[in-house]
């Protein structure tokens, strides 16, 4: 959901390590998909972190924990505009105008994955492994009723009629 872009591989790999600690993100979860590009640089005592313009500077050395801090609450306030709502992925969040509904994690997951591949769709069966891992068995009916208890929450508490489509076992949000 988040590319991490860094000059110094040996800083971008100690990032990267500490953000998948803290359950930042999951690099493998979303491929080579993102939604925006977090930018990491150091100039002799200071770290610089961008996000779409927005930057913050850490003197170091400095607590992790307050730099994590730091550039979640910068990365949680960037959403993503699509048709007439915007989505705030890591705030589980959708607005039109002044409404706001929170998602669970769940549909926070399959909203994400059907947005970094709109285009083209994702499997059914892919999109299943990636939301419960875990699980031994593929139920369809599992992801159907999430993606109808999803659709419904936003047509109810946002007025918004969001779409699917299914063909040959690949599914897409419909846009317009």
């Amino acid at each position: 959901m988040i590319n991490i872009e860094c000059d110094d591989i040996f800083l971008r790999k100690n990032i990267i390590s500490l953000l998948q600690q803290k359950k930042f993100f999951s690099k493998d979860e979303y491929a080579n998909k993102f939604f925006f590009q977090l930018k990491i640089y150091q100039q002799e005592d200071s770290l610089f972190c961008l996000v779409d313009g927005d930057q913050i500077k850490f003197n170091l050395p400095r607590n992790f924990e307050e730099i994590f801090e730091k550039i979640f609450d910068l990365v949680s306030n960037k959403n993503i505009h699509v048709s007439i709502f915007h989505y705030y992925p890591f705030k589980q969040a959708i607005r039109i105008n002044k409404k706001i509904t929170l998602l669970t994690d769940i549909q926070n997951k399959i909203l994400t994955h059907l947005l970094l591949n709109l285009d083209d769709g994702i499997e059914k069966v892919q999109l299943i492994k990636n939301i419960w891992p875990k699980d031994k068995d593929i139920f369809l009916n599992k992801l159907d009723t999430h993606l109808t208890n999803l659709k419904n929450q936003i047509s109810n508490e946002l007025g918004f009629d969001l779409s699917f489509s299914s063909k040959s076992g690949i599914l897409k949000l419909c846009i317009d």
